[in-house]
């Protein structure tokens, strides 16, 4: 795979343009807007967009159960 233009980070969903990638992942990163550092907390705008699809129509609330 080719090196990203960019990551996201997973705290803020912000871009990150400086990162390490050693051809397959990302092996680092700094988030500038919440400081994020640990790289399992970031993916590429790919991964992203098929999270975010897998993810549509789900409904975040408490976790009581009732929606």
């Amino acid at each position: 795979m080719d090196t990203p233009d960019y990551i996201i980070c997973l705290e803020c969903d912000t871009p990150v343009y400086t990162f390490d990638w050693d051809g397959t992942r990302i092996t680092g990163g700094i988030c500038t807007s919440c400081g994020n550092e640990k790289p399992t907390l970031f993916n590429t705008e790919e991964a992203y967009e098929e999270m975010m699809a897998s993810e549509d129509g789900r409904h975040y609330g408490s976790g009581d159960g009732y929606e």
